[in-house]
């Protein structure tokens, strides 16, 4: 025992065990959150795969008001189809799902702390601890498809990066490879081919550029498939949201609503002031949302306002201190600077944030979580030029928002579960839930049957149970309810960074930041009774 301290002092100071460390807490941060959100969605999509794996997009689903198939919503079904594969050995657990998602954590930040490597970035234990403790990675763990595309984005640069120093044809190949299997778990993937295109040509590696065909091939097998099983191409067909300004502040308020480590970026684009006035004023800005929610100096929905703009405003710290590193580095040796592996984590970072920005059907921080290892890593320098205290500071505030929103989405989340659990009618009685998210899933298996507003058979004295803060189906106008009950859950101290407006944290607005502060519960469940269905 007595050489035991020295020994886990050594352990500590290497980065693989910081990388296991982190990974080991993101899991068990995780590892029996409720499913949440989208989730069910790709639970009950893995449930269809696994018995129709030839027909993976003809499986309906009920995610709006009545069933749909698979082929009218967003995704391909490469990441449902693993899911179907491992819920065949391990069920459909909480725990053991997020085990095997939490593999992609893993991957993600291995890669992460390589690419830091590659970019010899001088103090990258910071920006591994930045990464690994980010409030989008801590909250965004859900079994989505948002962790495995991190992993591959982050993977892809890897190899893209190797691919200049180090056989080329073995690195542009897998990274073609895994950006191909990527488009099948998710379309966002596509602006990251183009930059593999983009590098070949301008590294003037013309013989590798077949490669670039092995995405568009995998791509093309895909819609032939479409084509032989519902008859139009998926990719082309899929929802698109609409192209508007008010897309670009949305962007930027989720931006900087879970990018708070700015300090460095702000000292390094203001140099010349001082830095205790810096130091100050970023602190009082942070700070000053606190007393005016407190004093009521604003509506609830002046408040949710002014925090976007708080936001928005630090969004715009983040691409100004971007913008701030790239037009230099262009005026010097723009021919030089092309090959480095800065322009190829500078071309990852543009391309995602023009697609997410321009493309994504909604904001969230899922998506803003596939940017920020790219502010990262480009950004590195501001955190080789930052004192300790001043990255300190950074570090200190982005783990205070994780772990404050992390609790308050696991509150989230599990309200949902618990609620299920709770709700005891009398027997012999058909009992229908109305919404969806993770409601859906728990509320199926505590027994209760997905209302369909066209499809479903109600019938008098029968139930309806429904929260009131989530996408619901409409009621059909034939069915007149009578209020019964209603349930709630006293808000806690954890639930004060709140995160449950609507799912605020997976899809913000103008009018809805990704999280705010509230004293509110977290949502109402309603349980009425039908006492008419006309004919």
């Amino acid at each position: 025992m007595v050489g035991f301290a020295p020994k886990l002092h050594a352990f500590l100071q290497k980065p693989t065990a910081i990388v296991l460390i982190l990974w080991l807490a993101l899991t068990l941060a995780n590892l029996n959150k409720a499913y949440h959100i989208d989730d069910t969605f790709h639970l009950e999509a893995a449930a269809w795969i696994k018995d129709n794996p030839s027909l993976p997009m003809s499986g309906m689903i009920n995610w709006n008001d009545d069933p749909t198939p698979l082929y009218t919503h967003n995704q391909p079904p490469l990441f449902f189809f693993t899911l179907a594969l491992v819920s065949s050995f391990v069920g459909t657990s909480e725990i053991w799902l997020h085990l095997y998602l939490s593999a992609f954590t893993l991957l993600a930040l291995i890669c992460f702390y390589q690419l830091t490597v590659l970019l010899n970035v001088k103090r990258n234990i910071i920006l591994l601890l930045l990464f690994g403790l980010s409030p989008a990675l801590v909250v965004n763990q859900n079994l989505m498809t948002d962790i495995p595309i991190l992993a591959i984005l982050l993977a892809s640069a890897c190899l893209i990066i190797r691919a200049a120093r180090d056989n080329p044809s073995r690195n542009y190949f897998f990274a073609a490879l895994i950006l191909g299997l990527g488009l099948l778990i998710k379309y966002s993937i596509l602006p990251v081919v183009v930059v593999l295109l983009f590098i070949i040509l301008l590294r003037k590696h013309y013989s590798q550029l077949g490669f670039v065909l092995i995405p568009l091939l995998i791509l093309a097998l895909w819609s032939v498939w479409n084509l032989i099983e519902f008859g139009s191409v998926h990719f082309l067909d899929r929802p698109k949201g609409e192209i508007h300004i008010n897309r670009f502040w949305s962007f930027m308020a989720c931006m900087g609503s879970v990018v708070i480590f700015t300090l460095p970026f702000i000292k390094g684009v203001f140099s010349r002031l001082p830095h205790k006035i810096i130091t100050s004023l970023f602190i009082f800005i942070l700070l000053l949302p606190f007393p005016v929610f407190l004093l009521n100096l604003f509506s609830p929905k002046g408040f949710d306002l002014l925090l976007n703009y708080f936001f928005i405003g630090n969004g715009f710290v983040i691409y100004i201190g971007v913008f701030y590193l790239f037009i230099p580095r262009l005026r010097k040796n723009f021919a030089s600077y092309i090959q480095s592996p800065e322009f190829v984590i500078l071309l990852y970072l543009g391309a995602l944030s023009l697609f997410i920005a321009l493309f994504a059907p909604f904001m969230a921080t899922r998506h803003i979580l596939l940017i920020i290892p790219f502010v990262l890593l480009f950004g590195g320098v501001y955190f080789d030029r930052a004192t300790v205290w001043v990255n300190g500071i950074s570090l200190s505030i982005s783990i205070f928002l994780a772990v404050a929103l992390g609790l308050s989405d696991y509150a989230y989340a599990d309200y949902y579960r618990k609620m299920a659990e709770q709700i005891s009618l009398p027997r012999n009685t058909t009992t229908w839930t109305r919404g969806h998210w993770g409601w859906q899933w728990y509320a199926n298996k505590a027994g209760m049957r997905t209302f369909s507003t066209n499809n479903s058979q109600v019938k008098k004295d029968d139930y309806m149970v429904f929260p009131g803060d989530i996408p619901l189906q409409a009621l059909n106008k034939k069915v007149k309810l009578t209020p019964v009950d209603k349930l709630w859950k006293q808000p806690d101290w954890y639930t004060f960074f709140s995160v449950s407006n609507y799912g605020s944290l997976y899809s913000n607005s103008m009018k809805i930041p990704p999280w705010s502060f509230s004293a509110k519960p977290i949502d109402t469940v309603y349980i009425y009774r039908v006492t008419l269905v006309q004919e």
